[in-house]
């Protein structure tokens, strides 16, 4: 059996707990695509009982090309909000949130939402908590590009 690298301890902003885990980006806006997989390795730890993740994509609709997502500066301070309510409601341990913008064309990735939870219903709850909340705010951020 292989021998699997423990991160050092590191005090965890969420309720004054220690967890085992790396540092990891809370709120992030890109234009490139992102790594799922690396994200999630990342909100690994023993405490942790549930990773949830969603991945929003882009989806057909008559005679579009796709979406647009502004670079603004305002929405990684709406993001932020969105993250830390999260934490202060619910039973969480960890949440990332990796938005794209620019334009993104039909199937391509726009959203993931990572939450990590000692149990799976605090870990259901924030996630759909967080995309409501973020859905909202795409009805202000987003436009939809034509062909």
């Amino acid at each position: 059996m292989p021998l699997r690298a423990v991160p050092f301890v590191i005090a965890s902003r969420r309720r004054g707990n220690l967890s085992y885990r790396a540092n990891i980006e809370m709120v992030e806006i890109r234009r490139d695509d992102f790594p799922i997989n690396e994200i999630v390795e990342k909100m690994r730890s023993p405490r942790i009982g549930a990773i949830l993740t969603y991945l929003g994509t882009v989806r057909e609709f008559p005679e579009g090309a796709g979406l647009e997502f502004e670079d603004d500066k305002n929405a990684i301070q709406k993001l932020e909000e969105i993250e830390k309510r999260a934490t202060d409601r619910f039973d969480i341990q960890d949440v990332t949130i990796t938005h794209r913008v620019g334009f993104l064309g039909i199937s391509e990735n726009i959203l993931l939402v990572a939450v990590s939870a000692s149990h799976r219903w605090a870990a259901f709850d924030a996630c759909k908590s967080i995309i409501n909340d973020i859905k909202d705010f795409h009805e202000l951020w987003k436009k939809e590009v034509r062909k």
